[in-house]
């Protein structure tokens, strides 16, 4: 592409650069930056010039080899574009399409009347930025130069520096100074890290590649290698502790894909374990025990959220519960006190402190032997009367309870007589509730205990 103002300023470009004295004072020096660029990227690379001598024009050729970029435009530089109070060079000459050659022609003049402007004497004044772009093929790890030529464009575009001096204008010859551009590799994209295991700090790390790498690194937030991975990989899992029990435990964990030698830019996330805190006890365990068989059915509160409950009778486990469990059965064994413990563990399968209770099974006993002499007979409503009126022990209230209902009174006298000598009442001889004519439990929950009884 050419912008042209004039024909008669071409004139003047090309007569101030091709036909001035060309002095070969090396007082200049004209740079071509380096850079680097993705596959399918586009890249800016300034052209600098260090001048010992005001710069009021200058055209140059910049050639490149190979197909990985397109040189897509030339613009003024930081320094040529603040020209003119920032309105920028008067006249540009721009070709992107050259004869000689891939790369293009620029020529410039800041000022085409008075005050004339000029590039003021100084070190890496950007003068022209080269635009680029890079082929989606482009192998990373390849490099292209960037030279300048004086063999581009028809006629051929010199690369000089128009100067004035002892007021005259001529032309600079610089030193060339060629840049390059390197090809990246391409970074892996939506990088994400799960916590799968709160106990172990365990992430899983997934990710997308943008191509298929020679290897893929993970590194922790020091930059050391966790990992390395096949080019196509795209999940991974990384501790980040070496613990059992949880954090508080945080890393920088970062992604990056290697190839042709060249590393990618990381993807990183934050990856933070959390504290897992001890469960508290569960509240108000309270056992409920059925004398005739047993069977205690044990409750309680939970306090904390718990992963899994564990029941255990006299210090053994005799239970694995899920952790919304509230209640559970547990037999206990013959008379005597048992001590029933409940435990919640978290995820990481550490136990709270017990909450407990104590599961009571009373003496087995004989109902109706009040007195305890193997017998049921008249002895046994006399005990019992002796115990409520006159002050007379009975050691197993349970034996004593003779209909059953969970006290001691004139009732139970009654109903013992009736059973001994066979007294009817309402047409049918009353029967003694179990466990009468052998020894067992008592199948009714009540206040009622049998602290001993001979014989069971």
């Amino acid at each position: 592409m050419i912008h042209v103002q004039s024909k008669i300023l071409t004139l003047v470009l090309l007569t101030t650069f091709c036909c001035s004295d060309l002095s070969f004072s090396q007082v200049h020096t004209l740079t071509a930056g380096t850079g680097s660029v993705l596959p399918g990227g586009t890249v800016n690379i300034p052209v600098l010039l260090s001048n010992d001598e005001g710069a009021r024009g200058y055209s140059m050729g910049v050639s490149h080899s190979g197909t990985d970029l397109t040189l897509t435009a030339m613009s003024p530089g930081q320094e040529a574009a603040d020209a003119n109070a920032g309105t920028g060079p008067d006249f540009e000459f721009i070709d992107l399409s050259p004869t000689g050659g891939s790369g293009g022609t620029y020529g410039c003049i800041l000022s085409t009347g008075a005050p004339l402007d000029e590039i003021a004497v100084g070190t890496n004044n950007e003068i022209v930025l080269l635009s680029y772009s890079c082929s989606g093929a482009a192998a990373p790890g390849s490099i292209t130069s960037l030279n300048f030529s004086d063999t581009l464009g028809t006629p051929n575009v010199q690369t000089v520096i128009s100067v004035v001096a002892g007021g005259t204008s001529i032309s600079r010859i610089p030193t060339k100074v060629g840049g390059s551009v390197s090809v990246d590799t391409p970074p892996v994209t939506g990088l994400s890290c799960l916590l799968s295991d709160p106990c172990l700090c365990d992430f899983s790390l997934s990710w997308s590649n943008a191509m298929t790498y020679d290897s893929i690194e993970i590194t922790n937030g020091s930059g050391a290698v966790i990992q390395t991975l096949a080019g196509t990989a795209t999940t991974a899992v990384v501790s980040i502790s070496g613990t059992t029990t949880g954090g508080l435990a945080s890393d920088n964990l970062s992604v990056r894909g290697i190839s042709n030698a060249v590393t990618s830019a990381n993807a990183t996330c934050t990856a933070t374990c959390p504290v897992v805190d001890l469960p508290t006890a569960p509240a108000g365990v309270s056992c409920s025990v059925n004398q005739s068989n047993g069977e205690t059915t044990v409750s309680w509160t939970n306090s904390s959220t718990y992963a899994a409950i564990e029941v255990r009778l006299d210090g053994a486990l005799v239970g694995t519960l899920g952790g919304g469990a509230t209640s559970t059965t547990v037999t206990i064994g013959g008379p005597g006190s048992y001590s029933v413990s409940v435990s919640g563990s978290n995820v990481c399968g550490a136990l709270s402190s017990a909450g407990s209770c104590t599961a009571v099974r009373d003496n087995f006993f004989i109902r109706n032997d009040i007195n305890q002499d193997g017998t049921q007979n008249i002895a046994d409503p006399v005990q019992l009367l002796d115990f409520l009126f006159g002050g007379g022990s009975v050691s197993c209230l349970d034996s004593a309870d003779v209909n059953d209902d969970g006290t001691n009174n004139i009732a139970d006298v009654v109903y013992s007589l009736n059973v001994i000598f066979g007294i009817s009442v309402g047409g049918t001889v009353p029967v003694v509730p179990a466990p009468a004519s052998a020894c067992g439990g008592d199948p009714t929950a009540d206040g009622l205990d049998c602290a001993s009884f001979n014989g069971c």
